[in-house]
């Protein structure tokens, strides 16, 4: 009929891609169609030739200095979030999120704060500038946080004996994943922004 609505179609994909719904994807190395359509990682998972796998546990190094890439930033909710990309092996973003209540010059255990609020650390492993995905996510729930300095363009301070578990929901509304994977960390040295506290 003439008049008719045209018909959704599929499309037609070329392997590594795989039709889900009406977008093709690269079931390779997609985490929420991890090797068939539907078949989604569990926190902290990233899916490398069709197979979900924990991140590797080395991709936080013990020192992250400030770069031109570091972004101090308003996320709402009065909570500021530090970022610096890692440029190690790909970007793996590590964040600080802290509001004007979060201690300076002592020891912070993260164990004892709510999931999702102030002061929190975050980590994520293989950051895609192309598609603006990230592999996996993961959210300190344990160790002790120390900073030593903060203001409108610089944070600098100390992770110290902290345990990760992955995660979904983002970085500032993370939500752990009780069947993802959980790796530890002994310490963490981090200033981030462009210029020093006067």
């Amino acid at each position: 009929m003439p008049d008719a609505p045209p018909i959704d179609m599929a499309p037609a994909c070329s392997a590594p891609m795989m039709t889900c719904g009406t977008s093709c994807l690269d079931v390779t190395t997609d985490e929420e169609n991890c090797g068939g359509c539907g078949t989604e990682c569990n926190g902290g998972e990233a899916c490398n030739a069709s197979a979900c796998a924990c991140a590797p546990t080395d991709f936080v190094p013990p020192t992250l200095v400030e770069s031109q890439f570091d972004q101090l930033m308003d996320v709402g909710g009065g909570i500021t979030v530090a970022l610096n990309p890692n440029l190690g092996d790909g970007i793996n973003p590590f964040i600080v999120g802290y509001d004007a209540q979060t201690p300076v010059d002592m020891d912070i255990d993260l164990s004892m704060v709510t999931l999702g609020d102030a002061p929190f650390v975050a980590a994520g492993y293989n950051f895609s500038l192309d598609t603006n995905t990230i592999d996996a996510t993961f959210v300190a729930t344990a160790g002790t946080l120390h900073i030593d300095e903060v203001c409108a363009t610089h944070l600098e301070g100390t992770l110290t004996n902290a345990t990760f578990k992955g995660s979904t929901g983002g970085f500032t509304n993370p939500t752990v994943d009780p069947d993802g994977c959980t790796f530890t960390v002994a310490t963490v040295t981090f200033a981030m922004g462009q210029t020093a506290c006067p």
